[in-house]
């Protein structure tokens, strides 16, 4: 008999595999395990692209290599989630749009935050969220 490692439900997997034998990114996500928010950027032709990818959507060269991310943005856009919120989270569960003064930007989730805290503007910081014993996922708090 198969022995129970931890508490998890297997057959809905919304968080994604982040192991070497899982994923070609799993470079990612060690490096948010290490408190570094990255993506890879292209040796050919210098693009940038979020999310980490394995061939550039410029050029379409696989010469990839992982740099880092700023770990702090701004809230360009937010919304507050009340109900259905994933696993992991609990209501209200805030989701923003970040933008990067090197211009990029992402979606995440805004944990350790209250929803009266949140305005365009504010400043947030990365907050990698474990959500598993070996799983992690890029979220941000407000910067204090």
């Amino acid at each position: 008999m198969a022995e129970k490692k931890e508490n998890y439900i297997y057959t809905i997997d919304p968080f994604p595999q982040e192991t070497e034998d899982q994923t070609r990114l799993y470079k990612f996500f060690d490096y948010l395990k290490e408190g570094r928010l990255t993506t890879t950027k292209c040796k050919d032709c210098g693009h940038l692209p979020w999310p980490p990818r394995i061939v550039c959507p410029e050029c379409l060269s696989d010469n990839l290599e992982y740099v880092d991310m700023p770990k702090t943005g701004k809230i360009f856009t937010f919304t507050v989630q009340y109900g259905g919120v994933p696993m992991s989270f609990k209501p209200p569960t805030i989701f923003a749009g970040i933008e990067f003064d090197n211009g990029m930007k992402l979606v995440s989730a805004v944990i350790d935050t209250k929803p009266e805290e949140v305005k365009v503007g504010t400043e947030v910081e990365l907050k990698p969220l474990k959500v598993t014993r070996d799983r992690v996922l890029p979220t941000f708090t407000i910067k204090r």
